[in-house]
């Protein structure tokens, strides 16, 4: 098993045991399924992609296929304690709206993104004058859903 991602484990340190939690932009659910065993959250995922809302499903955990800058709008105000976009902002195109979304569909919100900025991923712009690969963001600047 990978070690856990560090804005996980701060996600789990803030989730309050039992809370209904949205996971927007789940991906395949590793966190969802990370709250659900830890903290027994009543937890729905929202995903775009079909093979990860796919992955979610065979995990057994709630989770329907949709865009976050768009279907936001879906959810009843005040659905959930907490809605969170692990990793996800970077990918929106209205990020004001969907948090906006976010803090209408839940009392709090919880969002992480990549360190961008780390020395190591700047170290790689300037040497190699393109944005780097890495474990967390493995795809060429040019394929990337990262605007």
């Amino acid at each position: 098993m990978s070690p856990m991602r560090e804005d996980f484990r701060e996600i789990l340190r803030l989730v309050k045991p039992g809370a209904r939690v949205l996971d927007v932009g789940c991906g395949e659910g590793e966190l969802l399924e990370l709250l659900i065993r830890e903290k027994g959250v009543d937890g729905q995922g929202l995903e775009i992609g079909q093979a990860e809302v796919s992955a979610c499903l065979s995990r057994g955990l709630a989770v329907v296929q949709g865009d976050g800058d768009r279907d936001l709008d879906h959810f009843p105000t005040r659905a959930c304690y907490y809605a969170i976009l692990s990793k996800t902002l970077q990918q929106m195109r209205e990020p004001r709206r969907v948090l906006s979304e976010l803090l209408r569909i839940a009392d709090q919100a919880i969002v992480s993104v990549p360190n961008f900025a780390h020395w190591r991923m700047r170290i790689a712009l300037m040497t190699r004058g393109r944005m780097p690969e890495t474990r967390v963001l493995p795809d060429p600047w040019w394929a990337t859903a990262n605007i």
